[in-house]
């Protein structure tokens, strides 16, 4: 008997309501993979290490983890399924579950090396780089809009280091030494510091805690109370980066007088668009400058033993107390200092007069993100074990102090040797984890409740991340979803920078080029025709004429109305297999247009603006709002049942007759798209292997049969939607 809608919903929303719940153990069954499709390739292939080289570390993490198994008394998990490590394997290395064609395709392979083959193809596709993304744009706190500035060049940077695969080591200190104007495009990660713009301790702070895993931010205000940093340890810490200026000159004071009478006279026309004019000057003149003078002042009101408040430090590491360069004080500020002591002065200024700039900055990236430095690689190794197994061996992974241990001493020592030996290779060591009889285990569901002795006999069951589901989601929508095709909240983003680049450089013309695209993009208050339309109609028609989504769009319309033609003349004379070709056509079409569409609507996570706006789905699932570090959560929340029984899911997948998920069905040769007759069967293993990548058991099978031969479009929309709410669906075992 056919199950109505809203009994169905009542059904599930009871399933996923339970989640809401905190329920921990939860029956999912999943399945095998095949090659990303359309994903681009990094720079350096995962394959640029031999396997038997990765294959040794495999072995000696399994070998620690065994051991620590057998001194708790504890048992191996067995290995998963292929039909469970397809979806844990897409899902874990590039955040979506496989398309039908990747499952099929991996189901179909015979080669005794299929699970290492696939590790290797998902690691150099360009989902492996979205996926990573996703993760350190949550702990960088990535935005695209940074302090009032474009955050894209800084966003570009983290995504070409990913896809080249750059060192870790190297990322860092690129991060921590960058130097120059942000939209001139010099140094793109600059970003890292104007994140923190004028903010230098606060961005210590944050260093130390990203990359170190240690917190020092009470130890700005006093000496720290559980640690043995002291306010003047962190102070020291804060000098290498002393001197730092984020802005250089001063463009609008250099205006020419013909210059001059071009902004007037533009204030005159518009306020708005000379606020704008003033802000693309300041804009072009933003970035970081100064290599650092390895100074810093105690603050007012300083509380600790070993100083006293203005005095001038010089730059320290925190574990060796070395000084890494030859800072010199100023002698007049050393005499400044001691003058003001005797007269009380309470205000002084952070800017040290007569500082000299001695590459503090090099210096302190350079031993931070040291082989030799043994924090750092315990903990990056940290941090990527816990994204393979949802849970590190040392929690939190910000809170590493002296007398921290590992859940596995041991392990982590090797990890951190290895993540070392492997020359800081992000990709080849998780490689090396996926590779492990441990990560291939079967989840554990149990809550963990002393993380701190956890032995790791798999990775635990988990919730999807907010990225993940949306990307899911979108796979099941449009093909081709692994392509880079950032969608920034500015559309002509290189127009801006060839601009602010001119300006910054002092070229001919170049302010008149600025104010000429000011009075083109910023109407002011008008309320004219072109106003509301947000553009001139020339600029309109020549957009037309340049944009080839536009035109593809208009070529679309003129096809879809012959199709919908053609297919109401199939209709009326019963030809189911030409009504099945042209609905596949058609459906094949709006994917393509809908790819390529330009806005938030198809595109992954990675390619939305960081974070995704207010209210959009990703924000509803815990998507970080990049204020904090690790800022995303993975709770779940009414307002998350409410967006999945009633949003995306219904509108965009069970509604919309031109979605993947259709497609896979008309591709069927048994599936009929109306009631009467066609291989139901067929039908319904499509949805189960798209959906949830593995066959539907016995029982599912009876259940959805009779549904599909009394009604099959309501039991089409049914199934996807009771599948899509499903625990087996949004959790990753």
């Amino acid at each position: 008997m056919l199950r109505t809608k809203n009994t169905m919903r009542f059904l599930v929303a009871t399933v996923v309501i339970a989640i809401l719940a905190g329920t921990s153990h939860f029956a999912l069954a999943i399945v095998t993979d095949k090659t990303p499709t359309g994903g681009q390739h990094t720079v350096a292939s995962s394959r640029s290490i031999d396997r038997a080289v990765i294959r040794k570390i495999s072995t000696r993490i399994d070998e620690l983890v065994n051991a620590k198994l057998k001194e708790d008394g504890l048992k191996r998990n067995p290995m998963v399924t292929d039909e469970i490590f397809l979806r844990r394997i897409y899902l874990d290395v590039i955040g979506r579950i496989p398309t039908l064609e990747e499952t099929n395709h991996f189901f179909d392979s015979k080669s005794k090396t299929k699970r290492a083959d696939l590790i290797d193809q998902l690691l150099d596709s360009y989902g492996f780089v979205s996926h990573q993304f996703n993760y350190w744009a949550d702990v960088l706190r990535v935005q695209s809009r940074i302090n009032k500035v474009i955050g894209q060049p800084y966003i570009d940077f983290i995504k070409d280091s990913l896809q080249s695969n750059m060192p870790y080591d190297q990322f860092v200190v690129e991060l921590l030494s960058a130097e120059g104007r942000m939209m001139a495009n010099e140094s793109n990660a600059v970003g890292y510091y104007l994140r923190d713009l004028n903010m230098p301790e606060d961005n210590m702070s944050n260093t130390v805690r990203i990359f170190l895993g240690t917190r020092l931010e009470c130890a700005q205000c006093h000496d720290h109370p559980f640690d043995k940093w002291t306010q003047r340890d962190y102070f020291e810490m804060v000098a290498f980066t002393g001197g730092i200026n984020y802005g250089q000159g001063n463009l609008i004071g250099q205006l020419t007088p013909a210059e001059r009478k071009q902004v007037q006279q533009l204030r005159k026309e518009s306020a708005e668009q000379f606020g704008r004019i003033r802000r693309f000057l300041s804009m072009s003149q933003l970035g970081v400058f100064g290599t650092g003078t390895g100074l810093a002042r105690l603050p007012e009101g300083f509380m600790g033993d070993d100083g006293e408040e203005n005095e001038i430090v010089v730059g320290k590491t925190m574990f060796e107390k070395d000084s890494l360069v030859e800072s010199r004080v100023p002698k007049m500020q050393q005499a400044r200092f001691r003058s003001r002591k005797k007269k009380k002065k309470n205000k002084q200024p952070r800017l040290i007069q007569g500082a000299t700039e001695i590459g503090s900055r090099t210096a302190y990236a350079r031993w931070l993100a040291s082989a030799e430095n043994e924090r750092f690689a315990t903990t990056i190794a940290n941090r990527l074990w816990k994204q393979a197994f949802g849970l590190a061996l040392i929690e939190p992974v910000d809170v590493i102090e002296d007398n921290t241990e590992a859940s596995n001493q041991p392990l982590m020592d090797f990890l951190t040797e290895a993540i070392v030996d492997l020359k800081f290779d992000r990709k080849q060591f998780l490689r090396s984890i996926y590779n492990s009889r441990t990560y291939q285990s079967v989840a554990t569901a149990a809550d963990i409740s002393e993380p701190e002795t956890h032995a790791f006999n798999g990775p635990i069951v988990r919730r999807m991340s907010a990225e993940q589901i949306w990307d899911s989601l979108l796979t099941l929508t449009v093909p081709d979803t692994d392509r880079r095709t950032s969608v920034s909240p500015y559309p002509r983003l290189k127009e801006i920078e060839e601009l602010v680049t001119a300006i910054a450089n002092d070229e001919e013309e170049a302010l008149g080029d600025l104010i000429a695209y000011a009075r083109r993009n910023f109407n002011g208050k008008q309320k004219s025709n072109e106003k509301k339309k947000g553009k001139r109609q020339d600029d309109a028609m020549q957009d037309k004429e340049e944009d080839p989504y536009r035109q593809q769009a208009r070529k679309a319309r003129d096809t879809m109305k012959t199709l919908n033609r053609q297919i109401k003349q199939a209709q009326r004379s019963r030809d189911a297999d030409r009504v099945k070709s042209l609905l596949l056509k058609r459906a094949e079409m709006m994917q393509a247009l809908k790819s390529n569409q330009v806005g938030v609507r198809y595109k992954r996570a990675s390619e939305l603006p960081s974070p995704a706006p207010a209210g959009h789905f990703l924000r509803q699932f815990g998507q970080s709002d990049r204020d904090q570090i690790e800022n995303s959560n993975r709770d779940p929340a009414v307002p998350q049942v409410l967006a999945m029984m009633n949003g995306m899911i219904e509108n965009q997948i069970v509604k919309d007759p031109n979605t993947v998920l259709m497609s896979n069905l008309l591709k069927m040769p048994g599936v009929q798209v109306k009631s009467s007759g066609g291989n139901e069967l067929d039908a319904i293993n499509t949805i189960f292997l798209t959906m949830l990548n593995r066959e539907p058991a016995g029982k599912e099978k009876q259940q959805w049969r009779r549904d599909f031969r009394t009604d099959f479009r309501a039991a089409y929309g049914d199934l996807i939607w009771t599948l899509a709410n499903s625990n087996e669906f949004i959790f990753l075992k």
